[in-house]
Formats: C-alpha cells, sequence, structure tokens
C-alpha cells in the first residue's frame, strides 16, 4: 500500500501570532517616530534656518533609503534570512538615531538621520512583511493588521512621549532616548524564527474524498469483475513469449507475495522508443524504464532468439481509461504506434547565460515586464508620497492655525487611536469578505483624501477632533490592506522581489515628488493648498486602478463574447 507523504503548510496561527508581536515590537521602536518628526525637529530646523524645504529634504532622503533598501532585500533575504535581515535593520535604526544627537548641521542630519536610520527602517519593514506572509495565508490581513497596531500604538503615544522629552531633555537628549528605544528592536526581531520551523501537516477538507488523485498507481487484483481474461487464469500486463525463464525470473517474486498483477499504470512511451533492439537484454531494458505516470494499456513483448524483437500490442487486449487524462480514450492503438515519430530524440545545447540575464533571474527583474504589477506599483508609490507629506506637514498645519505643541501632540494621538481601532476591528471582517484587498484599498484612500481635504479648512477645536477620528480610522483601514496587495498579486517565491522593487518605486516617487509639495506650501505660504495638493495625488492613484479594471473587464467580456459564439 502506497502511503502518501503529508504536505506541509504555514500553520496560519501558533508560533506565528508570536511573530506577530515580534512584528508589532519593531514597528513600535523603529517606526513610530515618524509622524512626531516636525514636533521632535522643528525647533533644531527653526535654529539652521531651514523651514518646510528643509524637514521635505531630510523626509525625501530617509525615504529614499527606506525604499532604495528594497534592491537589497530580496537578494539578502534569500541568501541569509529575514530574522537575519530583520536585526541589521533594527541595529542601524537606532545607531542612526544616536548619532543624529550631536547634529549641527543639514548635512549631518542627512547622513544620520536619514541614510542610516532609513536604511535600516527599510531592512526591518520588509524582513518582516516577508516573515509574515511565510507564517500565515489564511489569516494574512489578520496577521499584518495586528502587527501594524503596534506602529500605530506608537504614534499614538510618541507625540506625547516626545513632547515630555524635549522638555526634560532638549532634542539632544531627546533623540539618545529614542535611539535606546529603537534598539529594541533587536528583542522582536529574534523571535522572527525560519516559518519551516513551525509547518504543519495539510488538513484536507472532508469534501475532497478518498477519490484517487491524478497520476495515482492502481493496481488490479484477481478477481477485480471484468478484468480477468476469458481463460480465468491471472492476466499479467507484460507477457515475453519466447522466454519462459525471463518471465519467471521477472514476476515470480512478485506473485508469491500477493495475487495482485503488475501494476497497470506506466506509460507506453518508454517501450515505444525501443522497441527496435537486437537482443533479448531489451525487454529488461524496456522493463526497467518503465514510466509509472502515463497511461496505462496492457502490453506483449514478443521478440525471437535469432531475430530482432518486436512491440506489439495484442489484438483482444481491453484498454483502460487513462488517470491522468480520465476524458481520453485509446481508441486506435496501431495506428498510435504508426504515427510515432522514430528519430531519435535530439537536446539542443544549453545556451550561457549573459552576466544581465543572471543580474535578471537573481532579482527577479522580469517582474518589470508585468504591466499590471508597474500599475499597482504606481498607485501604491503615489499614495505613499500623500501619506508621509501629510505626517510631516500637519504639525506645521496645527502650528500655522495658532495650536501649541501640546495640542498638536493631542491631536496626534487622537488620530493615531482611532487609526489603532481600524487595524484591531477590520482585518478580520476584511479576511471574510470576497472583494480583493486592493479594491478595500482603493476604496479606503477615496475616503482618505477626501476626509483631509475637508480637515485642511478647518480651523475650530472641535471639528478638528472630529475629522481627525475619522480621518485616523479611514487611514488605518487603508493601510491594512497596503503591503497585501503586493502579496496578492505575487507568488511567495517571489514575493521579496516584488516588495523590494516596489520599495524601490515609492522612493523614487518621494524623491521625485516630495521636494515638490514642499515647494508648494512654500511659494503659496498656505498649508491647506498643500494638503489638496495630496489629496490630488491620492485621486490619481484610483484614476489609474480604475483604467486598468475597465480595460480587464472590458477584455474578459470579449473573451466571453467569443467562447460564447464558438
Amino acid at each position: 500500500m502506497l502511503v502518501e507523504p503529508k504536505k506541509m503548510v504555514p500553520p496560519d496561527g501558533g508560533w506565528g501570532w508570536v511573530a506577530v508581536i515580534g512584528v508589532s515590537i519593531v514597528n513600535l521602536c523603529t517606526r513610530s517616530i515618524e509622524p512626531s518628526f516636525g514636533l521632535l525637529f522643528g525647533d533644531l530646523l527653526t535654529e539652521l534656518g531651514v523651514e518646510t524645504t528643509g524637514a521635505a529634504l531630510i523626509m525625501s532622503t530617509l525615504d529614499a533609503l527606506i525604499n532604495f533598501s528594497g534592491l537589497l532585500v530580496g537578494p539578502l533575504i534569500r541568501a541569509f534570512s529575514y530574522r537575519k535581515v530583520s536585526l541589521v535593520g533594527a541595529a542601524l535604526c537606532g545607531l542612526g538615531l544616536v548619532l543624529t544627537s550631536p547634529a549641527r548641521s543639514m548635512a549631518h542630519i542627512l547622513a544620520t538621520y536619514s541614510i542610516i536610520n532609513g536604511l535600516g527602517v527599510g531592512l526591518t519593514a520588509s524582513a518582516t512583511f516577508v516573515a509574515l506572509n511565510h507564517y500565515f495565508v489564511k489569516r494574512r490581513g489578520q496577521a499584518v493588521g495586528f502587527s501594524l497596531a503596534g506602529t500605530a500604538f506608537g504614534m499614538m503615544l510618541m507625540p506625547q512621549a516626545v513632547r515630555l522629552l524635549l522638555e526634560a531633555y532638549d532634542f539632544r537628549g531627546a533623540i539618545l532616548v529614542l535611539g535606546g528605544v529603537a534598539f529594541h528592536a533587536l528583542a522582536g526581531s529574534t523571535l522572527l524564527q525560519p516559518a519551516e520551523w513551525h509547518f504543519v501537516p495539510e488538513i484536507r477538507d472532508e469534501e475532497q474524498g478518498d477519490c484517487p488523485k491524478e497520476m495515482e498507481t492502481i493496481k488490479e487484483i484477481e478477481d477485480e469483475d471484468g478484468e480477468s481474461p476469458e481463460n480465468g487464469q491471472t492476466q499479467t500486463l507484460i507477457n515475453v513469449k519466447t522466454n519462459p525463464d525471463l518471465t519467471s525470473k521477472l514476476f515470480d517474486d512478485h506473485s508469491k507475495k500477493s495475487s495482485a498483477a503488475f501494476p497497470r499504470n506506466f506509460s507506453t512511451m518508454s517501450f515505444i522508443t525501443r522497441g527496435r533492439k537486437s537482443s533479448i537484454i531489451s525487454n529488461y531494458s524496456n522493463i526497467s524504464n518503465m514510466d509509472f505516470t502515463g497511461s496505462s494499456l496492457q502490453l506483449h513483448l514478443q521478440s525471437t532468439e535469432d531475430t530482432a524483437s518486436t512491440l506489439t500490442i495484442s489484438e483482444g487486449v481491453r484498454m483502460r481509461r487513462n488517470m491522468s487524462y480520465p476524458a481520453v480514450q485509446l481508441n486506435s492503438h496501431h495506428k498510435l504506434i504508426k504515427d510515432f515519430p522514430r528519430e531519435p530524440l535530439q537536446f539542443e545545447p544549453k545556451k550561457k547565460e549573459t552576466m544581465w540575464k543572471k543580474v535578471v533571474h537573481f532579482m527577479d527583474l522580469d517582474l518589470l515586464k508585468d504591466p499590471i504589477y508597474l500599475n499597482l506599483v504606481f498607485g501604491l508609490s503615489i499614495f505613499y508620497v500623500a501619506e508621509q507629506n501629510f505626517k510631516m506637514v500637519t504639525p506645521f498645519f496645527f502650528a500655522s492655525i495658532g495650536y501649541d505643541k501640546m495640542n498638536t501632540a493631542l491631536f496626534l494621538s487622537v488620530q493615531a487611536l482611532t487609526d489603532i481601532l481600524a487595524r484591531l476591528v477590520l482585518p478580520p471582517i476584511c479576511d471574510r469578505v470576497t472583494i480583493t484587498k486592493r479594491t478595500l484599498f482603493m476604496i479606503g484612500i477615496f475616503l482618505v483624501g477626501i476626509c483631509r481635504s475637508i480637515l485642511a479648512e478647518q480651523t475650530e477645536y472641535t471639528m478638528i477632533m472630529i475629522w481627525l477620528v475619522i480621518c485616523g480610522f479611514v487611514r488605518g483601514a487603508a493601510l491594512i490592506n497596503f503591503t497585501i496587495t503586493i502579496s496578492e498579486y505575487s507568488t511567495l517565491e517571489k514575493l521579496p522581489a516584488a516588495f523590494g522593487l516596489h520599495m524601490v518605486g515609492k522612493g523614487l516617487f518621494v524623491v521625485a515628488l516630495g521636494p515638490v509639495l514642499g515647494y508648494i506650501r512654500d511659494s503659496t505660504q498656505s498649508y491647506p493648498l498643500c494638503l489638496h495638493s495630496q489629496t490630488f495625488l491620492i485621486m490619481l492613484c484610483c484614476v489609474a486602478w480604475s483604467i486598468e479594471y475597465i480595460i480587464r473587464w472590458l477584455k474578459l467580456r470579449k473573451e466571453d463574447t467569443k467562447s460564447d459564439t464558438t
């Protein structure tokens, strides 16, 4: 009896939830400082004589390093592991913040905070995302949403913490403390054990039943209905008529152990290509080269001791249905052998790959030929630019309409609180709906753009709080599906490369459009106009994806029409 080995699959839980906690710790320690950038660096940038443009340059460089590190992610994870990459990234984050404490120039801030810290954040973000996708399949949305809750929780606490640290230790002491907090990401990274250590056997649904699988070997026994020959004797599959010794040598041992005949699941082709051998040894070679995954015909080998052996299929043999292709019936076996090409197989010499092709294969750059993937990266990158610029500009916007640091920190905390609520409540719901994560994300960012444009026109305390609550919730609803849109489209093998190239795309757009948004604010002296320009970028993402959906729908409708006509 053949026992099929069980397939090992991700646990979709178990240690995976511990990995989720580890990712939350990493996100809390490395990314929660970003929305408080204006609050933390505001006084220092004022002393250096740079305002919004300088802040935009620092944040754009930071984002560029975060995202351009995606070029390294795929090869690094393939060569080492996502846990080791996350550990190195966490160490770089803490080191970059600590080295920023004595900064007295823009160049110093760019070198330490933007470059060193940015590279570390990029490595940890990519490694932790890949780790979660190895642990979860069906509950991937919940896992990613819960892990991002660490970021949102940090965004809620960090503005208050930064305010208190600035009051107690000034900028240089505050950045040192935050650097120590970032080093705690090392503890979270150690929890990202290889997912293969925790794989579990696949559990099949009862609806599948015990039906034989494709390519399954089926043995026929002596008393099987309708299969025994008319004379009532056991019929063997291979019959060498001219050499009884050979026949007994091959089959006696098997017949002693069981009354079952030789398994009836091997390919005819393994005999056809060797049918013109000139010795009895060809019988051995034919038998030894059986293909146990092909069609199931009864074959008889006829040979003479002094002439070349021939391959024939007996006239009265009954045909059995092919298990690999159940709907195919072989009606004319004589014609099959007659039409089969008898030329020897020829193999073309393998072409030597060029260095560029090796690089393309190693980094999976063939993804850049996929227009759907490119449009996906375009939309995500456009939204990312708007999101990063909003986090940078918001503290300056509140200051411009007369609110102090305490009120600004409260506003940011309230927005982060509703963000956390959305990330905890919505992922289980999103995993159960039939709508794709990409469509859910597009709906979410559409609402985000509208709410932020409304917020930009508010000046009263109560209305600002109301719209910050709404903005925080819809932002959390959108961001829980932000990275999943990549894993939803890509295979697990290409996921590190797909995510890395997606990060590179974000970096390019941040470098290109980040300073433009800063220039719009400085040239117009209007923060509301800057927020409206961010909404414009978000709507560009929605328009690009909507056009793709329409084109795909029209193609599908055209194909359905052709199939109906046929």
